[in-house]
């Protein structure tokens, strides 16, 4: 399953880590994660966001989860199936930014 951490910091809870942006993890074990104190509030204030699959988001939700994903295997596994033009636009900029090869000056 895909958990957007929508925060500045790494999170661990029992042996899960969420780094900021998209991750992918293990239902049993997000249900484990979940269950710490601390992460179910994070979860409750929407810092922490489980997600549907890729494909069963909207546009717009899919475009914000891509854009603040930083794994390049996870860029790839989003690109698998999904047929909507725009999102995989975002996902090769993604990917290009990410390797550096974007042309946007900065």
């Amino acid at each position: 399953m895909l958990v957007h951490n929508k925060g500045k910091f790494v999170r661990h809870a029992a042996d899960v880590t969420l780094v900021p942006g998209a991750n992918q993890v293990d239902p049993e074990d997000f249900k484990k994660f979940s269950g710490n104190a601390i992460m179910k509030t994070l979860i409750e204030k929407g810092e922490i966001v489980p997600q549907k699959s890729l494909k069963e988001m909207n546009v717009e939700e899919a475009v914000e989860l891509v854009k603040d994903t930083f794994s390049l295997s996870l860029l790839e596994e989003m690109q698998t199936g999904e047929k909507r033009k725009t999102v995989l636009d975002v996902i090769a900029d993604q990917v290009a930014h990410i390797k550096g090869e974007d042309s946007e000056e900065e």
